[in-house]
């Protein structure tokens, strides 16, 4: 398969190349377009204000761009700049970092994965659940493993696969949930400093998260040694029964 490759955290990124590298490996053709820097938490940006600069790179076994604009960017300009030569896939990661629940409103690497899909591409965001991984190897593996079956079942344009994989341990399979942990659903704190000047800064902090996370959840399972796998998709609307009907609100 052709398979174009991107992520959010840069172009020097070592899961992006531990991905195109195993991609390489399997026999795959790998086009990789990814930003030329960090671009983590950026969740949905996209440039529509200025021009995006792409630099030609060859990384590990792949041809591709590095993008001066964000994941989404990236994702979207790597399509255009496929052309008539379009790829059958869009893997976006290996993320260094999971990917569970809230996390996927702010992640970079799922709305890649996002974008590529709304534009026509089937796609899978992959991440590995540590920070300081030994090896992204058992991501990768997971991921080309995967690949096959997702590609037998596809999805709507606009639906994307999130998987995330334990890291440095034995994995004891892929587990299917549609139930995304609270993560994130925490009270707003940030750590307050004052400079010599008398300037005052704030620095996010998360703070302690006091939501019951279900033992089905994606988060959960991952902890537990599961690779999990939710389908996500761009309708973020909730549907509710009780909202009121045409006419019965007035304003």
């Amino acid at each position: 398969m052709h398979i174009l490759l991107t992520n959010d955290d840069g172009i020097g990124a070592q899961g992006l190349r531990a991905m195109a590298r195993a991609l390489a490996g399997a026999g795959h053709r790998v086009t990789v377009s990814a930003p030329d820097g960090e671009r983590s938490a950026v969740s949905h940006m996209i440039n529509i204000t200025r021009p995006l600069c792409a630099r030609a790179v060859t990384l590990d076994g792949a041809e591709g761009w590095a993008v001066d604009g964000t994941p989404v960017d990236s994702a979207r300009l790597g399509l255009h700049l496929c052309g008539a030569d379009k790829p059958d896939m869009c893997i976006s990661g290996i993320n260094r970092g999971p990917n569970l629940g809230g996390a996927c409103i702010y992640s970079g690497t799922v709305n890649a994965a996002m974008e590529a899909s709304m534009a026509g591409c089937p796609a899978i965001a992959v991440s590995i659940d540590s920070f300081s991984p030994q090896s992204y190897q058992s991501a990768a593996d997971a991921a080309l493993r995967f690949m096959d079956w997702a590609g037998a079942h596809p999805l709507k344009r606009g639906e994307i696969y999130n998987l995330n994989v334990p890291a440095d341990r034995d994995i004891k399979g892929i587990f299917f949930t549609q139930i995304l942990a609270p993560e994130f659903l925490s009270d707003a704190h940030y750590q307050e400093f004052t400079s010599n000047y008398g300037q005052k800064y704030y620095f996010l902090d998360d703070g302690a998260n006091e939501q019951y996370f279900p033992p089905d959840s994606d988060l959960v399972k991952c902890r537990e040694g599961w690779a999990t796998v939710s389908v996500l998709g761009w309708d973020i609307a909730v549907k509710r029964a009780e909202l009121p009907g045409p006419g019965d609100l007035r304003l």
